[in-house]
């Protein structure tokens, strides 16, 4: 599988890179002990291509040059990888260890770019220059680990040096199996839910918050489809959880199921009405880029379904408006009622999750959305818009390529995503947008 290291000095950042890309999307992490400190591997992927991410040591020159342990440590690094991220900081500007190790790099034929880290303002966006020092053909990123700025423009450009036999196509795979994750606070009937799907108790139900502490897999069949239910443990807040070792243990695999899952039901009690616990464990799901399906449970307990179903369809319009007209359904699972509803609404949005729209269909909508409200002047020039593609399914995931990426305002983007929704229907589907500079590196899949 194809590498990535992160290198640097002490204290640039580096961890916290590390950390903020891994915690995108982890599937399975492992330490392994290095010489001077344990060298930490996650396997994780960014647009559907897959990768190994390796955090290194930081080298140094205190204590007689650059300790041998250190050394070898980072010459096994060079050798083991593939691609390296060259961590830097801004604020301590251009060091001499950094162009020794630019220099190794370039000797081993090793391919690379520099992240410059800590740039969280216009003021150390100015401080940017002398970096350049490092090489004219360098690609050189600005980035702040901490906040997340930058990081999916850094990944962007990591992933187009990963060959596509090194991924397992996505879209390949067997649509009759669909993941799907079952996600809320505790006690609102999750287990209940998976257990009159089942129609046998194949998960524990009791009422004490928190019964389930790992998230089961269940594979089930529904008129001759393929679904794999996951339940999951009831999500409270994090100052909860993670005094108990269980509890964080359960909160993590939670974490883990959606980012593995295609569809996330949120379970919401019916007496009790969309609270702020509820929102925190939706929001999560959706912003790791899953279609989410509202299920109000424990609906046989409503004793005025007609003032009940407005009052919960009124939270969910002020509480939800970011799910874009999510799809509700009204359950129950002692009287059964529309629980298998859920399937029909799973299979809807999950082929809406996997539509690929060609790219001349893309550009047109591209095209109505500048129509309809010209991009703004950047002094004497105007941003032009060169052209847009998708690149990737489940979520759909769209690259516009611009003249000044920083001069598109997050309100713009917004806007160009409700377009690309309007136009094509994907209510109810997460959509991720990504500005980058027109180059000649761009090498995107256009099909």
């Amino acid at each position: 599988m194809f590498a990535i290291g992160i290198i640097g000095r002490p204290n640039v950042g580096k961890s916290t890179l590390f950390n903020r890309i891994a915690g995108k999307r982890v599937s399975i992490v492992h330490d392994r002990p290095g010489v001077t400190r344990d060298r930490i591997e996650v396997y994780t992927d960014w647009v559907n291509k897959k990768f190994k991410l390796i955090d290194t040591a930081g080298y140094d020159l205190k204590d007689d040059l650059i300790k041998k342990e250190m050394i070898d440590q980072f010459k096994l690094a060079v050798h083991e990888a593939d691609f390296f991220i060259l961590v830097t900081d801004v604020a301590e500007g251009l060091h001499a260890l950094d162009q020794m190790v630019v220099e190794i790099l370039r000797k081993e034929g090793k391919k690379f770019c520099v992240a410059v880290n800590k740039v969280d303002s216009h003021q150390r966006e100015d401080l940017l220059g002398e970096f350049y020092a490092l090489g004219r053909n360098l690609e050189l990123i600005p980035i702040s680990a901490a906040h997340g700025k930058g990081v999916d423009d850094l990944l962007d450009h990591v992933i187009t040096f990963i060959e596509d036999e090194d991924d397992e196509d996505d879209d390949d795979r067997d649509d009759s199996e669909i993941k799907i994750t079952v996600i809320g606070r505790p006690n609102v009937g999750k287990s209940s839910l998976i257990n009159a799907l089942l129609d046998e108790e194949r998960v524990i139900v009791t009422n004490i918050p928190g019964t389930t502490r790992d998230s089961v897999d269940i594979v089930f069949n529904y008129k001759n489809k393929k679904y794999i239910l996951t339940d999951t443990a009831g999500i409270r807040k994090k100052s909860i959880m993670f005094k108990d070792l269980i509890e964080r243990f359960g909160y993590y695999r939670s974490i883990d199921a959606i980012d593995k899952s295609d569809i996330a039901i949120a379970v919401i009690d019916a007496v009790d009405g969309v609270n702020e616990r509820d929102v925190k464990v939706i929001g999560e799901a959706w912003e790791r880029g899953r279609p989410v399906i509202i299920v109000v449970s424990k609906w046989d307990l409503v004793e005025d379904p007609k003032q009940a179903t407005k009052t919960i369809m009124n939270e969910i319009d002020a509480k939800l408006q970011f799910l874009n007209k999510p799809h509700i359904i009204f359950t129950s699972a002692i009287t059964k009622k529309n629980i298998y509803q859920i399937f029909e609404h799973v299979n809807t949005l999950y082929a809406l999750y996997s539509k690929r729209i060609q790219t001349s269909k893309v550009n047109e909508a591209l095209e109505e959305a500048v129509a309809r409200h010209q991009a703004p002047a950047i002094g004497t020039k105007r941003l032009k818009f060169f052209y847009m593609t998708q690149v990737s399914t489940r979520p759909p995931y769209f690259v516009v390529f611009v003249n000044f990426p920083k001069a598109v305002h997050f309100s713009y983007q917004r806007f160009i995503v409700n377009v690309i929704r309007d136009k094509f229907g994907f209510y109810g589907i997460p959509i991720r947008l990504s500005i980058r500079a027109k180059t000649n590196r761009n090498n995107y899949d256009e099909k």
